[in-house]
């Protein structure tokens, strides 16, 4: 009887201590598979972003062929300013750019914080953060990174130079184009920078644990995060040096800068953003396409 009471005894105080454990986290739920439709986002993302890949390769290559660029006037804001034509097509591509990503940043973040309301309680309460990096991210494109990219093409990168070829600044309101445009340049770069931070560090991340994301756009957009924080955190010491201690050395790395992480971003909108917009196309379109036939035009004017 001793012994009976004594196991007893060790089961009850084994039942309290497995009482008194802190309670499992609640399991995040695998993403489900989600159905995909090549609609006006999609389009949007991918027709509105990619010809930038043609003017940030090929355009100033030409224009340097073409003797329209001279060495160390290699940038490209030098090759926005080469002649009318350059400023037409830049200002067209960059306009459509900004335009794609306003509207694939804003349902992307639109997107993400539906997702996470349709998660348990239990592991919406661990994501409080990630909804403030999405408010902080979309901030930055849509007040920083666009803004900046509008005034930059709005405004010209005018030099002058004096008989031995150096670099004058230039007079009266060609230089208010310039301050304007090296301004919203260094913003545009800076917030394309935090983008880039804020996504690769605590957006994805945590999109990748929620599941609330396809693990190709995820994987994407980090891979170009991560090449825009790293070239930008290059362009900033480059710069110094471009300005003020070689301009002919550091006028190709300077380059190579902008070319490298507008690069990035432009893949980000394309490759990256491509299926999210597509789900969302599936799921919630933004315009059927059908209700712009010539029939359907006819009879809401009638």
């Amino acid at each position: 009887e001793f012994i009976m009471a004594t196991t007893r005894g060790r089961s009850r105080t084994r039942r309290g201590d497995s009482s008194t454990k802190q309670p499992k986290a609640a399991k995040i739920p695998s993403p489900p598979v989600r159905p995909q439709k090549f609609g006006f986002r999609a389009i949007l993302a991918v027709f509105g972003s990619a010809p930038m890949f043609v003017l940030l390769t090929y355009t100033p290559w030409r224009a340097y062929m073409d003797g329209l660029l001279v060495f160390p006037n290699i940038l490209i804001s030098d090759t926005i300013a080469c002649s009318p034509w350059h400023r037409s097509i830049y200002t067209t591509g960059i306009s459509m750019a900004a335009l794609s990503s306003c509207v694939i940043y804003s349902e992307l973040a639109r997107a993400l914080k539906m997702r996470i309301r349709e998660l348990p309680k239990s592991v919406q309460e661990t994501a409080p953060e990630l909804v403030i990096a999405i408010d902080q991210f979309l901030a930055t494109v849509l007040c920083g990174v666009v803004p900046n990219l509008l005034i930059l093409i709005s405004f010209m990168f005018i030099e002058d130079a004096d008989e031995d070829g150096n670099v004058m600044l230039p007079d009266n309101e060609d230089l208010i184009q310039w301050i304007l445009h090296v301004l919203a340049a260094t913003l545009a770069f800076a917030g394309l920078g935090i983008c880039a931070f804020l996504y690769a560090w605590h957006i994805g991340p945590k999109a990748l644990q929620l599941g609330i994301e396809s693990k190709h756009d995820t994987y994407t957009r980090m891979v170009c995060a991560c090449g825009i924080a790293i070239t930008v955190m290059f362009g900033a010491p480059i710069r110094l040096l471009h300005i003020y201690y070689d301009r002919d050395m550091m006028a190709f790395p300077l380059l190579m800068v902008e070319v490298i992480s507008l690069s990035f971003g432009v893949g980000a909108n394309v490759f990256g953003s491509c299926g999210m917009m597509m789900e969302l196309d599936a799921s919630h379109p933004k315009l059927l396409f059908r209700h712009l036939s010539l029939k359907n035009w006819w009879r809401t004017l009638k």
